[in-house]
């Protein structure tokens, strides 16, 4: 039945309505006000209301004009019933407000009657076709949800990762053939059994976990999980489920999938494995550590055993052998002890050192075995270690097999295929690295170590290319020649060394490594002659020099045979007229007059004493060179001194020769020296004197005070010292006259002791000139201060002693 709202104020215009409305058997609605009309639309499906258009509050066009506003009651019917408001204006306001008819009081019954019959049909004719329309629809979704599922079912089984859906509890209804035949099951049992049964165990808790999480709150569900697939082999998967919701937002249905990601698992654990391997590989330059290191890493992530073999002096040892099992550990030693030693061998490991190439078997045969097996102890060592795939890769470094490294699978099941061997050989290429990087470093060491004993060696090294280009020259070389590496290398050995074609040609340079023959030359270095002993060894790329700075040496070997030929010449003398005199005296036969006997006797006393002066000063020389000298510093009379020297010179005399001291300036400060060697200097200087005035001539010491010092200046007019000889007189041995052309001996010791006694007592001793001719020898000696009261007193002590 249709409902019909009437509304009006007054309830007997009402009851006549209701009257009027009877025979047409429909549900009629009552309203007194605008007010609660609209609380009966709120509540129930109308097909037409009348409306009275005079009510108090909210009148009839108020009234239609809300019902007009609401989506649910816009498109209802109105008719205005109303006895006054019959004016145009009014009408037009009822129309406007939404109103389909406008009757004016009093109306016929017949005339309602069929309007509202009318609207009610069409009430019932709409809601009619929205009944049909629903329906077709219900029947056109159906169809669409038909096909939808149709569809749905051929892309899951177009898919190549396994699909899914689960009721809303979780429950699976649905799963594609790829999920049939990865578990090699049928659709009522998969479906039935869903996932527990085929989960990893390890794996199986999160999962639980994680699935009830999504049922709980309707979130999207991912996981990653190991699936046992027919050949109760795991493989990694990624498990994805999105829940699907009706319209009030619940799930009617999960949509999942499992996708095979043991390729990707394998992968990322296999770079993961590389870089850790890499990390330890390089973290010592021993590879014999790293690599037994490597091994016990790769158990159990990539193999159950893994075993290192290296070729070391010429022998095959096995360097680390590792399994989870200590046990199996020992017996896999005693496999490894079974196999020769020789590398060549064509069994076991060695027989990839041999072809230097991988070798994979995927499945290691009782075949396969037999082949392997070098005697029956070795069959069942293999066999009780369950060896079921193995890999072995070559350790090569520069083109040569270093050794190999082997991985076995046994108690987990695995087999290996392409992609393992290619970590295996990735892995190897690594260790390769490793060993190489070692051995290079190790070369590099001897080479820096080479280059260290290079640069701290005395000797000088230099190396001349086959071009006579010089490539090397180390620190001793720059400081015997004062030649830097900038100035030498790169520059042809002529421009370096001028002369060097002929010392070239007077040096032999042996073929080999070895002892060779050194030739000292002498070469002009720094503006000054060197003598160097130089020896070359030639080789591929050159000749490699090794030279000494024989200067000294030289000096000293030249010192020395000077030594033996003035202190012979010197010795023999005195000696020669000791023994002639001794002979003469000694003689029977011969009666010598007194006079004579007196000279020879005084003859043999002089010469005496020059021999002991000889002796005297080898031996004061020797205890200066050795430091062994005492020195007794203290305030001396300077001028009290040299006027000692001067009398005791005077005693001995040459003919035309005389010896004064300057009376110049008297008051002369003391000296702070040792009297007795002071004496020493001052008396070799006027011996010198005299000595080198053959022709005569005035011998003279002046003294007078120079700053901090006292100076001794002895002038002579002899034979004078040449400008190119002043800077040799006072080394040992060194003399003018070293062939005694003008009859003047010597040792050539004593201006050597002068200039070192000066020196002990920070005193300084040169040569100079003279105006005309001769010599000027000047000794400076530091002036003393006054001396202290302890002073005094050893002073007083040594001379009462």
């Amino acid at each position: 039945m249709t409902n019909i709202l009437l509304v009006d104020d007054r309830p007997e215009n009402l009851l006549a309505l209701e009257a009027i409305l009877e025979p047409l058997d429909e549900t009629l609605l009552y309203a007194h006000s605008g007010e609660e009309a609209l609380r009966q639309l709120l509540q129930h499906d109308v097909a037409v209301i009348l409306l009275d258009v005079q009510m108090p509050l909210l009148d009839g066009f108020e009234t239609a004009m809300l019902i007009k506003q609401r989506e649910r009651t816009k498109h209802i019917p109105i008719i205005f019933v109303t006895a006054i408001s019959k004016d145009e204006d009014h009408v037009f306001r009822g129309y406007s407000a939404g109103a389909v008819d406008y009757v004016f009081k009093p109306f016929s019954p017949d005339v309602l009657r069929s309007k509202v019959a009318v609207f009610i049909e069409l009430h019932e004719k709409t809601e009619q076709l929205q009944r049909q329309a629903e329906l077709l629809k219900e029947q056109e979704l159906a169809e669409l949800r038909r096909e939808s599922e149709e569809r749905y079912r051929f892309l899951a089984e177009a898919q190549p990762d396994q699909i899914w859906t689960a009721m809303p509890n979780g429950e699976l209804d649905y799963v594609n053939q790829r999920v049939l035949d990865y578990f090699d099951s049928s659709f009522s049992e998969r479906v039935a059994e869903g996932w527990v049964g085929v989960t990893h165990p390890d794996d199986l808790p999160r999962t639980l976990q994680l699935w009830q999480q999504a049922l709980d709150t309707g979130s999207s569900y991912e996981n990653e999980l190991r699936l046992r697939r027919a050949d109760e082999s795991y493989r990694w998967h990624l498990t994805r489920a999105v829940p699907m919701r009706n319209r009030r937002g619940e799930v009617v249905k999960w949509f999942g999938s499992n996708t095979d990601i043991e390729d990707r698992k394998s992968a990322e654990e296999a770079q993961r494995f590389l870089v850790e391997a890499g990390a330890t590989l390089g973290s010592s330059l021993d590879y014999r550590t790293t690599l037994a290191a490597l091994a016990k890493m790769a158990v159990p992530r990539i193999a159950d055993w893994a075993r290192v073999d290296i070729v070391e002096d010429g022998k095959l040892r096995t360097l680390a052998v590792e399994h989870v099992d200590e046990r199996k550990v020992a017996l896999a030693l005693e496999l490894s002890r079974r196999y020769p030693e020789d590398p060549d061998a064509a069994q076991g490991p060695p027989l990839v050192l041999r072809t230097g190439e991988s070798e994979l078997v995927t499945e290691i045969s009782e075949e396969r075995l037999s082949e392997l097996a070098m005697d029956d102890l070795h069959l069942e060592l293999v066999r009780e270690l369950g060896f079921q795939s193995y890999m072995g890769v070559p350790l090569v470094t520069r083109g040569r097999t270093h050794g190999v490294i082997s991985f076995v699978a046994a108690e987990s099941g695995r087999r290996y295929g392409p992609a393992d061997l290619a970590l295996a050989e990735d892995l190897a290429r690594r260790a390769s690295s490793a060993i190489e990087n070692a051995q290079l470093y190790r070369e590099v060491e001897e080479r820096a170590q080479a280059a260290r004993v290079l640069e701290t060696v005395g000797d000088g090294v230099f190396l001349v290319d086959i071009e006579g280009i010089v490539r090397l020259w180390n620190r001793a070389a720059e400081v015997i020649t004062q030649l830097t590496r900038t100035e030498v290398l790169g520059r042809g050995i002529d421009e370096v060394l001028p002369g060097w074609q002929d010392l070239a040609a007077r040096d032999p340079v042996t073929g080999a490594p070895g002892p060779a023959t050194a030739t000292t030359v002498p070469l002009e270095l720094a503006g000054e002659e060197r003598w160097l002993s130089i020896s070359g060894v030639g080789f591929d790329e050159g000749t490699v020099f090794a030279f000494q700075d024989v200067t000294e040496e030289r000096a000293l070997e030249q010192i020395r045979q000077d030594l033996v030929s003035t202190v012979s010449h010197e010795l023999r003398t005195p000696l020669a007229a000791i023994y002639g005199s001794a002979l003469t005296l000694a003689r029977e036969d011969l009666e010598l007059e007194e006079t004579m006997h007196s000279k020879l006797l005084e003859i043999i006393v002089e010469e005496s004493t020059r021999l002991a002066d000889i002796v005297n000063d080898l031996l004061l020389a020797s205890q200066l060179d050795s430091g062994r000298l005492e020195l007794h510093v203290e305030p001396c009379d300077a001028r009290a001194l040299a006027a000692s020297v001067l009398d005791a010179a005077r005693t001995h005399l040459p003919e035309g020769i005389r010896v004064s001291l300057d009376p110049g300036q008297q008051d002369v400060p003391r000296v702070a020296a040792d009297e007795g060697q002071l004496r020493q200097v001052l008396t070799n200087l006027v011996d010198n004197a005299v000595k080198y005035s053959p022709g005569g001539g005035d011998v003279q010491v002046r003294l007078e005070p120079a700053g901090k010092y006292v100076r001794f200046t002895v002038t002579d007019e002899g034979l004078g010292i040449p400008p190119s000889e002043q800077s040799r007189i006072f080394e040992k041995f060194y003399r003018v006259d070293p062939d005694m052309t003008g009859g003047i001996g010597g040792t050539g010791l004593g201006l050597y002791i002068s200039r070192e006694l000066v020196r002990r007592v920070h005193g300084r001793i040169w040569v100079e000139p003279a105006v005309a001719r001769g010599s000027v020898f000047h000794v400076e000696i530091p002036a003393a201060s006054e001396p202290s009261t302890g002073q005094k007193k050893r002073k007083r002590a040594r001379a009462s002693a």
